[in-house]
């Protein structure tokens, strides 16, 4: 079999980077076109949570720009993630030599579908926590606009890759660099680090949010372990 050389996968990388610097450009664009529906959408937690649209406060003149520029950025790439993982995972598929495609594809659907259940859960988690936060204060607060969204950006990225750990672990069972048994002798112990984790990802630490995150991420490794009871 005919292998690359050095420049030639380079410059197959180089093509593969314009190619998906252009895909995201064209999410961008149709993202920053239709803002006004994506702005309602981010926002919506806020809402939910009881407050107003024009309780979201800028600070600067500018501020509305940047924060435009960064929401449009942020849901072009959560829109286009799939297709940039696609064309940087068949890149790097060649030196999987011991993979199939059917794993190979499994792995990275897998891959998307934990990411954006981690992103769903995040959306859903959000009006419980902007809650909690603000019930500490006893006068009125001022919701900066830029901090909100820069809040619900960090959550939001926090829990997409952290539902990524049940694919980890059974990727490192099926490699044989861990037990399964260290997980079902421990489960106990298990469910504990998985809520210590939870309140340190979770922006509250409410035990609402924190059970939301903690659940479905030890139902999933209970899955895991279930597809890897023989190994």
């Amino acid at each position: 079999m005919f292998k690359k050389g050095f420049y030639d996968h380079f410059n197959e990388l180089n093509r593969r980077i314009i190619f998906s610097l252009t895909i995201f450009f064209i999410f961008s664009l149709i993202v920053y076109l239709n803002y006004k529906q994506v702005y309602k959408l981010l926002i919506d937690p806020l809402l939910k949570a009881g407050y107003l649209e024009s309780d979201l406060v800028a600070f600067t003149i500018y501020e509305g720009f940047q924060v435009k520029i960064f929401n449009t950025l942020l849901v072009s790439f959560i829109l286009s993630f799939p297709f940039l993982l696609l064309i940087i995972g068949l890149f790097i598929k060649p030196a999987l030599e011991k993979t199939s495609n059917v794993t190979f594809y499994l792995y990275l659907f897998t891959f998307l579908l934990l990411f954006y259940v981690g992103l769903y859960a995040s959306y859903k988690t959000l009006p419980f926590g902007i809650n909690f936060l603000l019930s500490f204060n006893e006068s009125n607060v001022i919701l900066r606009t830029q901090n909100y969204f820069q809040l619900i950006s960090r959550v939001a990225l926090l829990f997409g890759i952290s539902f990524q750990s049940p694919l980890i672990i059974y990727f490192l069972i099926k490699k044989k660099i861990i037990k399964v048994t260290l997980f079902t002798s421990n489960r106990k112990e298990l469910f504990i680090i998985i809520v210590i984790i939870s309140a340190i990802i979770t922006p509250t630490g409410d035990p609402i949010t924190l059970f939301i995150f903690a659940i479905p991420m030890y139902l999933l490794i209970e899955i895991v372990l279930y597809l890897n009871k023989e190994t």
